[in-house]
């Protein structure tokens, strides 16, 4: 098996993951979570599920971007991001980085921002 077969493997099997594991979450997870507890058991829950499933979720990205980088170098298809046949690749990247920017930048400022304003909330009582 040579080197590009076992990227695109790698490369499918991150993405399969990754999406799948949003689609689960989103479609099944939540919906059963709002449906049958009360929001505070429904905050537990999403903080459990949600700290498990992002670590997950990141690793997934970034395999994902390295295989796909790995192919493009591996095929010298760097010229394929000038032809619009190949609009699917921009898209594919699009994707791609705008869950990085999720994951990797917004994620932790939002997250911070949350922590503050907690132990502000819990220093005035």
């Amino acid at each position: 098996m040579s080197g590009l077969t076992i990227a695109r493997a790698i490369h499918i099997l991150s993405i399969v993951i990754w999406i799948g594991g949003v689609s689960f979450v989103t479609v099944i997870i939540l919906p059963a979570i709002k449906s049958q507890l009360s929001f505070a058991q429904q905050e537990s829950i999403f903080q459990l599920i949600e700290n498990r499933f992002a670590k997950l979720a990141k690793w997934m990205v970034v395999i994902a971007g390295v295989s796909g980088f790995y192919m493009v170098y591996q095929l010298d298809g760097w010229d394929r991001f000038l032809d619009i046949q190949f609009f699917w690749l921009h898209a594919m990247v699009l994707v791609w980085s705008i869950f990085m920017l999720a994951l990797f930048v917004v994620e932790p400022i939002l997250v911070k921002k949350k922590r503050q304003k907690s132990s502000r909330s819990k220093a005035s009582s």
